[in-house]
């Protein structure tokens, strides 16, 4: 007999051995057919948005809001610590406090003219100007990554506070929806720059709501569901720091968010999938 053969014979000599090799099959079948029954799903199917790209589902006006910025891609690096291509970084301006002269010439200023023309109504009204973020993700089952309290700290900002709001929202045709969503102030520690933010943040997971990303990793986990998507919405107001101290500028900054709230999460909505349709196995038609 060759040293294989002699070594495997020794090895099935051995009960002990034996009964854990069986073990271990008997628990991988199991395990396979327990997944298999209870139609447990470990990786989620993407679901496609309802139009090309995300910057698509907010239009240039909604409401009193009108975008000011100029959409500009983000370079590879950034782009990949993002974590997707599915994104929209963009500046609204409320036509009902910035002037019709203002904006267009916010819209027309080369880059160095719009930071200045920003700052000069940021000084005057900060709530006035919303800086929107929307990211999408899918098919993911992994945590969130890229929240402010983790990006801003990083860049050299302290919390001063945070608080989960809930805005009661009223948009037009009858749409409404009560939403949760985080609202912090962010204190700048950069001599340089010298600026306090207000930021409010809320994500889209499954077709709900939800403005913990615990909770938006929760869902995503969920093995029970095939599929599985979020999409981030991230507020932004900016004010000189000696503005910080007054509660006003919070308070308004916060009121203007479920402003804009109001009118950009039903065109969110129209892009993002339709949930119901996803499990139904019905095409949706994005209207």
């Amino acid at each position: 007999m060759n040293p294989w053969g002699r070594a495997i014979k020794s090895v099935l000599s051995q009960p002990a051995f034996v009964v854990t090799v069986l073990l271990l099959a008997v628990s991988a079948l199991t395990l396979n057919g327990a997944v298999g029954f209870l139609r447990l799903h470990f990786k989620k199917l993407p679901c496609p948005l309802r139009v090309a790209m995300i910057k698509d589902a907010l239009p240039t006006k909604m409401g009193d809001w009108v975008q000011v910025s100029q959409d500009q891609p983000i370079d590879a690096e950034t782009e990949q610590i993002l974590g997707t291509s599915q994104y929209v970084f963009r500046d609204y301006a409320d036509s009902s406090l910035v002037g019709s002269d203002e904006i267009e010439a916010m819209k027309k200023a080369t880059p160095q003219q719009y930071e200045a023309l920003r700052a000069q109504i940021q000084e005057r009204q900060p709530q006035a100007i919303i800086t929107a973020a929307v990211t999408y993700y899918t098919g993911l089952v992994d945590t969130v990554a890229h929240i402010p309290e983790r990006c801003y700290v990083a860049d050299g900002y302290n919390v001063s506070h945070s608080e989960e709001k809930d805005a009661d929202l009223h948009g037009a045709d009858g749409w409404q929806r009560k939403v949760p969503y985080r609202f912090l102030t962010f204190d700048d520690q950069v001599a340089t720059r010298r600026v306090s933010r207000n930021v409010g943040y809320l994500f889209n997971v499954n077709g709900v709501y939800d403005a913990d990303s615990f909770g938006v990793r929760g869902r995503l986990q969920d093995l029970r569901e095939r599929y599985g998507y979020y999409a981030k919405v991230e507020l932004m107001t900016q004010a000189p720091a000696a503005m910080s101290q007054n509660p006003d500028v919070a308070k308004n900054s916060a009121q203007a968010m479920e402003k804009f709230l109001a009118v950009a999460l039903p065109e969110l909505e129209k892009a993002l999938p339709d949930w119901k349709a996803l499990h139904s196995g019905v095409p949706s038609s994005g209207k």
